[in-house]
């Protein structure tokens, strides 16, 4: 395992704080059970095998990193990049624990790969694309770097109406401030299937499709999500409201969702859209 830090992260990321990272680990077992499917998809429609090198964009703390790593063996690698250190330092942390010696961890923007043209088998992105500023950017970087061929495979959120737990709170925080539905950080922006496609197009990517995958999110309370998703979501929010602002919202947030709250705990439907193109 090798951490190689290049490039730097955006000053004021929700994402650049070791407490942040750590909180997002924590939920590292729902992830698993919630993602388990999609992610197998989307491994899979990267067509990876043995002695593949894999780019891993916007890692995170590198779970499907780790499967991908295990998919290549023996002989081929998973390059883990992500734009927040303190994610990927809690990557190579897992890594470590895990044993496995073919994975390494980079900082770096997808908007501006450091990497030589024609080096990667695959590439996958689970959860990461939607919300890069500059997307077509990012995705011809992802053309370049990738080997005549080879296969981008990524997994975002699919439309708003699918995926409440998301929807609902961010119509509720876009009440408060102007700047929570900025473009730049919508979960949604790649949620059309045409609008995805057309990216990956123009992009210069062929054999394009998407397909949706419908799954159900798992918390074992209203409370753990509040805790959780939902303090990711209104991270940045607080700090504009007073007091008697922030304890409102978050009652708002609260009873929008409680109707996903029953003897099975706090489940709710959800869904991904799958976004596959090859070189």
């Amino acid at each position: 395992m090798v951490n190689e830090e290049k490039g730097h992260k955006p000053q004021g990321s929700v994402w650049s704080s070791s407490q942040t990272a750590e909180h997002w680990q924590q939920d590292i077992q729902r992830r698993r059970q919630d993602f388990a499917g999609a992610t197998q998809r989307m491994l899979e429609a990267a067509g990876l095998k043995p002695g593949d090198h894999v780019l891993d964009i916007a890692a995170g703390t590198g779970d499907q990193s780790i499967l991908a790593a295990r998919i290549v063996e023996p002989g081929g690698s998973v390059l883990a990049t992500d734009i927040s250190a303190e994610m990927l330092d809690v990557a190579a942390r897992v890594v470590q624990q895990e044993g496995l010696n073919n994975i390494t961890t980079r900082v770096m923007n997808a908007e501006q790969l450091v990497l030589e043209d024609n080096a990667f088998d695959a590439v996958i992105c689970r959860l990461g694309l939607m919300l890069i500023p500059r997307i077509q950017q990012a995705l011809r970087e992802i053309h370049r770097v990738l080997k005549p061929g080879g296969k981008v495979s990524a997994l975002v959120w699919s439309a708003p109406e699918k995926n409440p737990l998301f929807s609902l709170p961010l119509s509720i925080v876009s009440k408060y401030t102007k700047e929570a539905r900025s473009p730049r950080l919508d979960p949604f922006s790649l949620s059309d299937p045409a609008v995805f496609e057309r990216e990956l197009t123009e992009a210069g990517f062929s054999d394009v499709l998407t397909c949706a995958l419908p799954f159900q999110t798992h918390y074992t309370s209203l409370d753990a999500f509040l805790q959780s998703t939902a303090s990711r979501l209104t991270a940045g929010v607080m700090a504009q409201l007073n007091e008697q602002e922030q304890q409102q919202l978050l009652q708002e947030i609260r009873q929008a969702v409680s109707q996903f709250e029953g003897a099975d705990g706090f489940v709710a439907p959800a869904e991904f859209l799958l976004g596959v193109g090859r070189k």
